[in-house]
């Protein structure tokens, strides 16, 4: 017989399993964030989140009028979010971000300045390991372009002029894989939507 305490779980989760007891605060702390999405501003107005997970549904196939029925706005307000994500920073001197997924989740923003070689983050997630950069709060060029070459299949790779040659490019170059790739690795479900700023 269980305690009074374990009892208590047992009544309110129908389960004392210590497993079970993270996927329900795992599936509570999900749901929570949907529904905070969902009531984040006006209908029309989406937070960088909801932007960037449509941009990432409209470039695996869905259709304007299936985002439009999903997010329950007009196919007009549709379009208007994905012209709006080419439009991501008021520097000139930024003409690239890359959002970092995770499915179809934003984890992270980092806008680019190559003639700078300067780059800004933002974080939308509290998980340290779905973090472009983990830990580091204020990223270096370095760090950016550890974080890219991070993504793509080793420079020591067997084969590795083959593989170039398949993805039609004439030497290793980190960014020019990435823009191929997406940078998805095997082993996890995270990747690069890479946006060119519209001029």
């Amino acid at each position: 017989m269980g305690t009074t305490f374990e009892n208590e779980i047992l009544e309110i989760f129908g389960t004392t399993d210590l497993e079970q007891l993270k996927k329900i605060s795992r599936d509570v702390a999900s749901y929570n964030q949907k529904k905070q999405r969902n009531i984040s501003g006006r209908k029309n107005s989406f937070a960088e989140i909801q932007a960037a997970e449509m941009v990432a549904l409209y470039s695996q196939g869905e259709s304007i009028s299936d985002l439009a029925r999903k997010y329950q706005v007009s196919r007009q307000t549709i379009y208007n979010q994905l012209k709006r994500a080419h439009r991501f920073s008021e520097d000139p001197d930024v003409k690239m971000r890359m959002n970092f997924m995770n499915h179809n989740d934003l984890c992270t923003t980092i806008d680019i300045d190559f003639r700078h070689e300067k780059i800004t983050i933002h974080n939308y997630t509290e998980q340290i390991l779905l973090r472009a950069f983990g830990v580091i709060e204020n990223p270096d060029w370095k760090d950016f372009e550890y974080f890219l070459e991070d993504r793509c299949f080793p420079r020591t790779r067997d084969h590795a002029n083959e593989i170039l040659r398949e993805m039609n490019l004439p030497f290793y170059d980190p960014l020019l894989i990435v823009e191929k790739t997406q940078g998805r690795m095997e082993g996890d479900h995270q990747w690069i939507m890479i946006l060119k700023k519209e001029q």
